[in-house]
């Protein structure tokens, strides 16, 4: 008995001590399938070009795209390339290690998704796409953050431009006077700022141990206040440092694209067939520029910017505002929907390449 009660106990010992398989304490994380991720994305790009095309009349866009001559498609598309990589300069040139064709493809499917899907997406995107081409993070945001901000300068000082041609070779104009003063008043409040953040080293460092204390209060885990106020001086130093050495030519090439995106609209007007002289082409130029602000609107101010744009010509020039809408629904495939697939189909390959990768 007491052999056996021995024996027992030296097998309960032995059992205790055998290394026993370890019981996970959380289940694995499951991976979603990369085929229903890719169907989802689909769907949504689906659903987004559903509400793009959503009212618009095609039949009068088929009318007036059919009548237009090989040549005249060929100096749309050129027009509209040429457009395009005006919109992207000031990222190729505000972002250290992004040549000019990968800007183009960011800038063009950025645009995409802010046009059908509201804010921050196209700058999420922005950034995934710059940093899955190793952008370092800092100069991604920095140039981001700078060639957004003189996007918008301009676009709030394309009504003083316009009002003041306006004015120099026909008349004063009260609207665009108004317009003129309302949204320049804003790029110069906007301008004010930019050029105060490049300089305000201390405010930068202010603002980081504000943040890092507010983001710890949320978060413990989170760094502190001076690590914070390190990374918004380090932010501001290097956007100042970029904006020394390319600001200039990224403000020029902001400047020519208030006149290339005039263009492009009176180019369109002029092709489905709308008689352009010197004083009609001064009134379209103008009158698109004075407005130019309501392209920031959802759809880029589909409806509005139209109506507000066809009665303005109207009132100042011979042209019936119903002769525009051909002329402004080519504008609109031209530079909005043709740019929508370009930049969605963009996202997907943007998108395989990366899972591939």
């Amino acid at each position: 008995m007491v052999a056996a009660r021995a024996v027992r106990r030296l097998d309960a010992v032995a059992e205790s001590s055998s290394p026993q398989p370890a019981t996970p304490t959380q289940p694995a994380a499951r991976r979603i399938p990369k085929a229903v991720t890719r169907l989802v994305l689909v769907a949504v790009v689906a659903w987004l070009l559903l509400r793009l095309v959503r009212g618009v009349d095609w039949g009068e866009v088929g009318h007036a795209l059919t009548h237009l001559s090989g040549w005249q498609i060929a100096v749309l598309l050129v027009a509209v390339v040429f457009r395009r990589a005006i919109l992207a300069t000031p990222l190729a040139l505000l972002i250290a290690g992004l040549d000019y064709l990968k800007a183009m493809i960011s800038d063009v499917a950025a645009a995409a998704v802010a046009t059908v899907a509201p804010s921050p997406g196209d700058v999420v995107l922005r950034l995934a796409m710059l940093r899955s081409w190793g952008i370092d993070t800092t100069d991604a945001a920095s140039g981001l953050a700078l060639s957004t901000t003189l996007f918008y300068v301009a676009r709030l000082a394309a009504p003083v431009l316009g009002f003041l041609i306006f004015w120099a070779a026909r008349d004063f104009y009260a609207p665009f006077a108004w317009s003129a003063l309302v949204f320049g008043a804003g790029g110069v409040v906007l301008l004010g700022g930019l050029l105060y953040a490049l300089r305000a080293e201390r405010t930068a460092a202010i603002i980081g141990r504000l943040l890092g204390r507010l983001i710890q209060w949320v978060r413990r885990s989170s760094p502190g206040p001076a690590v914070w106020a390190e990374r918004l001086v380090s932010f501001q130093s290097h956007s100042a440092e970029r904006m020394h050495q390319r600001g200039l030519l990224a403000v020029l090439s902001q400047l020519l694209l208030i006149a290339v995106e005039a263009g492009v609209l009176v180019l369109c007007v002029g092709f489905v067939g709308v008689h352009l002289d010197s004083p009609t082409v001064l009134v379209m130029f103008c009158s698109f520029m004075v407005i130019y602000p309501l392209t920031g609107l959802p759809l880029m101010g589909a409806g509005v910017m139209d109506a507000t744009f066809a009665a303005f010509v109207s009132d100042h020039s011979h042209v019936e505002a119903t002769d525009l809408v051909a002329g402004l629904l080519v504008w609109r495939v031209a530079v909005q929907l043709l740019p929508v697939v370009v930049g969605l189909l963009a996202v997907l390959i943007w998108r395989r390449l990366t899972w591939n990768g």
